[in-house]
């Protein structure tokens, strides 16, 4: 069976390639499920009324998808000894009541913190390279090679495992799933937002500076020192704001500063 998992994982990541306006990504989970239905069911009509089950509506983030798909998989396979009849009819509900939870886990971790995150990242590591004294500067083009390869490393590990632990869960234990702490993931990565958007513009005026009295060392040291308590208050007022329009805010109160020659 790993070899039908590990097929169902590479297919996960085609979900959406027929995403529809009707029933949104119900082809993509049909395609997921084809090996393993093909495998649990041998007799062909029980294997066709399997495969219309998953013909409805169905939509959720693409990455949490895995673990419905999983814990579907597992129901499936008790009809298929003929143990729990009953699930038949559950099927579907169970999908359901999933699908909009896990949709809003994905959204806000996945979207709204891993993407941003990896993206401030990668600026970090472009100012380093640009730095003027750098040996570094050509590579800079690799940056966004960078980002792409960080993100899709963290999201391809966590839905890789999500496929294989899933099939540890059914519907009599789906309060397992809360065991997996995606609301630490999601802090520790919101941390990170302030964090590193700080650590950027603090590296970048030490590296650039603003206008021409930025070419002596003290005077960096000087504007890094204006700038904290501009910082200092960013950090207070960023769980009002967020950390995005906090990122650019700060960097036009910068810019507004040196014009103003302060």
């Amino acid at each position: 069976m790993i070899k039908i998992y590990s097929k169902m994982f590479l297919r996960t990541l085609f979900l959406q390639a027929l995403w529809n306006y009707e029933r949104m990504q119900n082809i993509g989970l049909l395609f997921v499920l084809k090996p393993f239905l093909y495998k649990i069911y041998l007799n062909e009509d029980k294997r066709k009324e399997a495969l219309l089950r998953h013909t409805g509506f169905f939509n959720t983030h693409p990455y949490m998808s895995n673990m419905i798909i999983i814990v579907i998989a597992n129901m499936e396979k008790e009809i298929a000894k003929g143990n729990c009849s009953e699930k038949v009819s559950e099927v579907n509900k169970i999908k359901s009541v999933m699908e909009g939870p896990l949709a809003a886990i994905g959204d806000s971790f996945f979207w709204g913190t891993l993407r941003p995150l990896m993206a401030l990242i990668s600026i970090f590591i472009l100012i380093i390279l640009k730095a003027p004294d750098s040996r570094f500067a050509a590579y800079g083009v690799l940056v966004p090679v960078v980002f792409i390869s960080l993100y899709n490393a963290v999201h391809i590990l966590i839905r890789y495992r999500l496929i294989f632990m899933g099939f540890l869960f059914d519907k009599k234990n789906i309060a397992n799933l809360s065991k997996l702490d995606f609301m630490f993931l999601w802090k520790m990565g919101r941390l990170g937002k302030v964090i590193i958007p700080i650590t950027v513009l603090f590296l970048y005026l030490k590296v650039f500076g603003f206008g021409p009295e930025s070419v002596s060392s003290g005077a960096n040291i000087q504007i890094i020192f204006k700038y904290s308590a501009v910082l200092a208050l960013s950090v207070l007022v960023s769980k009002k704001f967020g950390s995005v329009p906090l990122f650019y805010g700060v960097i036009l109160t910068c810019i507004i500063m040196s014009y103003l020659g302060m």
